[in-house]
């Protein structure tokens, strides 16, 4: 064997060179190809899972490997890396394929690759639970493997070589899987096509611009080309293209999301806000380049889109916001500028339906962030507390801070003069229009009502350019529909607002123009119902005008407004109590820095108001204002003193200077041209009456001009209309309600009022009905200085009582005697009321003074109706008593012209009726009669003709045949011996003579005396005889006023005077009667 090697040896040295070279190099090929494509694999496939497993910690499998020592192309089949646990897969991949072009690399002096390609890769990323606060994936065990196996490395020194050229026909990622589970956000992500190429890679190519220092470079533009594409489990697909170049750096292409769903990323941010997205998807496209000069990145974009669908959050039950469209239109992007530029931001059918309680806005809590108060945020609020609590004493900090803070600004201006040029440039984001169209608000109110619903639906903004520096104003259109139902969602429009202006947000100013159209004020019933006992049924609000405010809370409008078919019914009966076909202001214009409000003129057609007594005798206008539960009034007022009694002295010293700069501030001014109504009405019903009582006044029409609350300044009044159709009345003066001390100078005149109408409070208040009768009133009313005066001419004409009513409530005073005294011979009772009051006084009321003139001017009447009487015929005498002398009947002329007088009197009172009642005086009339009777006797004693005038005891005669009968009457009534009575007289009178002699004259005188004053003290009269005295006296007076003074003998009534005589005086006594 040994021989034939040598033989072969020796053989081959004879062999030519060129042959022997060639049998190298074939050797050699041979070799490299066992090597390469044969040992090669195998050792890899043997020691690659092995090494894998020693750096990182983890299994690994590979099922094949080849070589193509001749195309130079290595290809891995079916590579795995495992998890921890080995039953899941980390990492794995179907093929990778790598082909050297080596003769390109030859000629071009470069690494040439001519294709990688990678099929099928999978990557499955974990987050784990934290441990010490420390993100964990898992992948971390292996990162610190590699850290622990790591082996210290000399640092390596800086290599200025450039590196090397990488060329690269074809670089493809096929088929691609990516799935990340957050075990901690409980969320996966899974996309499960990943393609990636890069076509023509050149590391050294000149792609997209050229450098400076080159010499004569060429572009390639056909180089380094990538497009990668992703799509997600959901469909959703991310897509983005373009070249490259690496010297210098410089990046084109184009991104592109289209449909991504946001709920997988959702969980990433669960606890920031309470709110859940349930559903919303994401789509983005834009153009971008990002460029290296000159040690700088610079990057723009443009032609960005950025788009969200069908956003829906919703609370734990249901949806609470909706949001079909979000879109953001030609996003521009430039780095070195640091302006972002949009051309417009647009939102498509917003969707909200929110709650509003006690607690606040629910919403407000969904969306709000979920922070932590810092110690350091707690501290400052402890310190702000204090100075919030006392004003004073934060006033003074303001103050010092601004000062200390002005000190710090100047020093550290003068040595920094230029920080203000060396701060760092500000983005600017501009966005050319921001538009909500078709949005679709809902809250439910239980703030302050029991629940309404409220819809704001369709509401479209619109803005012009807005920018992200506030420089410039915004432009906008606003325009709203708004409707509310305290028992469902509302479904129609209750009311259109459109606004349009400009807003300076830099500035805080606003000034545009405003419509509210046709705002159906019905809707805020829930709100009126705990303060007012009333049902605003219907009434559609109007306005129009220009605006301005600025942010310290200067404001002007300037416009028209109106109030349509209004219609609002009490809370007791459910009628109207107050209604109108339309109000219309034509001009106002409100101005909150001068405090005033200019109105032109104010419209009311068709008002109507009406003002009703239920049965139980409450007042629609009464019962207007619920009273406050005594449970909240007493917790309230309970609260407001203990916080008085808290309150710390200087609050109460902050809280009077600000009372006293409130009442120092400018008085709001009011002016109105005039308030004019047009066809009004007003009705009035009292059904605590039996019967019921109604009365109404139409065709108001008149105006009030110059109301105007500027001291000295009058308004005028003229207004008239009807009573029932055909009573007149008119307003007319002047008046002032809006001074500090009202004014007013008005005449009301009521004319040819039909007193039927008032039959139920004659019958209730008055006792009788009212058949017949017209009421006119002239009031005159002056206010001046709270003083109120007031004049007033009340004239009833033809007024005839009817039946009584037994009433319970009928005054006690004489109706039909008072209406007799007041009524003239013409059916007319014609009064005068004077009025005074002042309106400071506690207990003023101007009902009560007007009702105490008329009660006092009846009492007058019914109570002394003969003073009544005289006056009407200028007597102040009193006719209600007439004298006669003792013990006769006939009248003198005094009584006689005083009858006179009563009975032209009478004539012009032709209802009152003459009651006369004869009285006696006991003792003068006494002594009269028996002085007569006496008389009479000796009249016929004597058989004289008459006696002699003024016969008396002391003028009796002491001879004759008078005398005579004396003794004889004496002698025969007292049965005592005359001239035994003389000689006692005798004898008294010589005792008192002293022993001097008696004068027989003086004698037969005194002895005639005393049988006359002895005869006259023995006459007896009778009551009865009394009783006729009084009772021709009466018949005296009804003589005369009969046939002499021409009274109907019907209207004089002679009482009786006898039965019950009265013993006064001597004198008859008249009173009076209706008829």
């Amino acid at each position: 064997m040994p021989n034939v090697l040598t033989q072969l040896f020796s053989r081959f040295r004879r062999v030519p060179l060129a042959i022997k070279t060639g049998i190298y190099l074939l050797i050699g090929y041979g070799l490299y190809a066992l090597l390469l494509g044969g040992l090669a694999p195998w050792v890899i496939k043997s020691q690659a899972p092995k090494q894998l497993q020693q750096l990182l910690g983890r299994q690994a499998s590979l099922n094949d490997i080849s070589i193509n020592p001749f195309l130079l192309r290595v290809r891995l089949d079916n590579f795995a890396l495992q998890e921890s646990d080995p039953q899941q897969v980390f990492a794995s991949f179907s093929q990778l394929e790598l082909e050297l072009a080596f003769w390109r690399s030859l000629t071009q002096g470069a690494i040439a690759i001519d294709h990688i390609y990678l099929v099928d890769p999978q990557v499955n990323v974990q987050r784990l639970a934290s441990e010490n606060g420390q993100a964990q994936f898992n992948f971390s065990d292996m990162l610190a493997h590699l850290e622990a196996n790591q082996t210290p490395q000399a640092e390596a020194t800086e290599d200025a070589s450039e590196p090397p050229r990488v060329i690269a026909r074809d670089i493809r990622v096929t088929e691609g899987k990516f799935a990340y589970m957050d075990k901690v956000a409980n969320t996966e992500l899974s996309y499960d096509e990943l393609n990636f190429s890069l076509q023509a890679l050149d590391t050294k190519a000149y792609i997209l611009s050229l450098p400076e220092d080159e010499n004569k470079p060429v572009l390639a533009k056909d180089a380094n080309r990538y497009a990668l594409s992703l799509t997600g489990s959901d469909n959703g697909q991310l897509q983005t293209q373009g070249q490259f170049q690496l010297q210098p750096l410089e990046v084109t292409g184009e991104l592109q999301l289209a449909k991504v769903s946001l709920l997988p990323f959702w969980p990433f941010a669960d606890g920031l806000i309470a709110a859940k997205l349930s559903d919303g998807e994401l789509s983005f496209q834009s153009q971008y380049q990002l460029k290296q000069q000159q040690d700088q990145l610079h990057y723009s974009t443009h032609k960005g889109r950025f788009i969200l669908e069908n956003l829906l959050f919703s609370d734990q039950q249901q949806a609470r916001v909706k949001l079909p469209l979000l879109a953001l239109d030609n996003i521009r992007v430039d780095g070195d500028n640091q302006n972002v530029d949009i051309d417009e931001l647009a939102l498509q059918g917003l969707w909200a339906d929110a709650r509003l309680d006690k607690q606040g806005l629910d919403l407000q809590q969904l969306f709000m962030p979920a922070t932590n108060a810092k110690p350091d945020d707690t501290a400052a609020e402890a310190q702000v507390e204090p100075a919030l609590a006392q004003p004073e004493a934060a006033d003074e900090t303001e103050a010092l801070n601004k000062a200390t803070a002005k000190e710090k600004a100047t020093a550290h201006t003068a040595a920094e003069p230029n920080k203000a040029q060396e701060q760092e440039k500000q983005w600017l984001l501009t966005i050319g229009k921001i538009s909500l169209k078709q949005a679709d608000l809902n809250l439910f109110e239980q703030q302050q009502s029991d629940g309404v619903h409220w819809r704001v639906y369709s509401l479209d903004i619109t803005t012009g350019p807005v920018r992200s520096d506030l420089e410039g104003s915004i432009d906008y259109q606003l325009q709203l529909a708004l409707s509310s139902d305290a028992q469902t969602q509302p479904e129609t429009s209750q009311g259109q607002f459109s606004s349009t202006g400009a807003i300076d947000a830099k500035a805080f100013t606003v000034n545009g123009e405003l419509t509210l159209t046709e705002l159906e004020l019905q809707q805020f019933q829930p709100y009126l119902t705990p303060y007012l006992n009333m049902q605003l049924e219907s009434g559609k609000l109007s306005t129009q005008g220009k605006f301005t405010a600025n942010a310290e809370g200067k404001a002007h409008f300037q416009g028209q407004a109106g109030i349509g078919k209004l219609l609002i019914k009490d809370g007791l009966a459910f009628e109207p109590l107050l209604k109108w076909q339309n109000m219309a202001i034509d001009a106002m214009s409100f101005d909150s820095k001068a405090n005033s409000l200019k109105i032109s003129n104010i419209l009311l057609e068709q008002p109507y108001a009406k003002v009703m007594i239920t049965e139980d005798q409450r007042t629609n206008i009464g019962e207007l204002i619920r009273a406050e539960p005594p449970g909240d009034n007493s917790a309230a007022q309970s609260q407001t003193k203990q916080s008085q009694e808290n309150e710390a002295p200087q609050q109460t010293a902050a809280k009077e200077k600000i009372n006293t700069k409130a009442s120092t501030d400018k008085a709001f001014k009011l002016d109105i041209g005039s308030i004019a109504i047009k066809n009004g009405s007003a009705y009035f019903a009292d059904n605590s009456l039996t019967p019921n009582f109604a009365s109404g006044i139409e065709a108001l029409e008149g105006k009030i001009s110059h109301l105007s609350s500027t001291p000295g300044t009058k308004a005028s009044v003229d207004i008239k209309g009807k009573i029932d159709k055909y009573a007149p009345v008119t307003l007319r003066g002047e008046v002032n309600p809006l001074l500090e001390k009202p004014y007013l100078d008005l005449d009301l005149v009521f004319k040819s009022v039909e007193l039927t109408s008032v039959n139920p409070y004659s019958g209730t208040y008055a006792g009788y009905y009212i058949d017949k009768g017209q009421l006119s009133l002239a009031l005159n009313y002056q206010l001046e200085d709270n003083q109120l005066k007031g004049d007033n001419h009340l004239v009833i004409d033809q007024l005839k009582l009817g039946k009584p009513s037994d009433s319970d409530l009928a005054t006690s005073l004489p109706i039909t005697l008072a209406i007799a005294l007041l009524q003239d011979r013409h059916g007319v009772i014609d009064l005068g009321l004077q009025v005074s009051g002042d309106l400071d006084s506690p207990s003023f009321s101007f009902g009560s003074i007007v009702m105490t003139a008329i009660t006092n001017v009846i009492t007058k009447a019914v109570t002394a109706p003969f003073s009544l009487l005289a006056g009407l015929v200028g007597s102040d005498e009193e006719l209600n008593l007439v004298a006669f002398q003792p013990g006769i009947a006939t009248l003198d002329a005094d009584a006689e012209d005083k009858l006179s007088k009563l009975a032209k009197a009478l004539d012009d009172r032709p209802k009152l009726q003459l009651s006369i009642e004869g009285s006696v005086a006991l003792r003068e009339d006494s002594e009269a009669l028996a002085e007569q009777k006496l008389q009479l006797q000796l009249l016929k004693a004597s058989k004289l003709a008459t006696l002699p005038d003024e016969l008396s005891a002391s003028r009796f005669p002491t001879q004759g045949k008078l005398a005579d009968a004396l003794v004889e009457l004496f002698e025969q009534q007292l049965k005592l011996d005359a001239d035994a009575e003389k000689d006692k007289v005798k004898q008294r009178l010589a005792e008192k003579a002293n022993g001097e002699r008696v004068d027989e004259d003086t004698l037969l005188t005194v002895w005639h005396m005393g049988l006359y004053n002895q005869l006259l003290s023995a006459q007896e009269i009778s009551n009865n005889e009394l009783a006729n005295l009084a009772q021709a006296r009466a018949q005296a007076i009804k003589a005369f006023l009969v046939d002499r003074a021409a009274v109907a003998p019907e209207r004089v009534f002679l009482l009786d005077s006898k039965t019950e005589m009265k013993q006064d005086a001597s004198q008859a006594i008249l009173s009076l009667n209706a008829d």
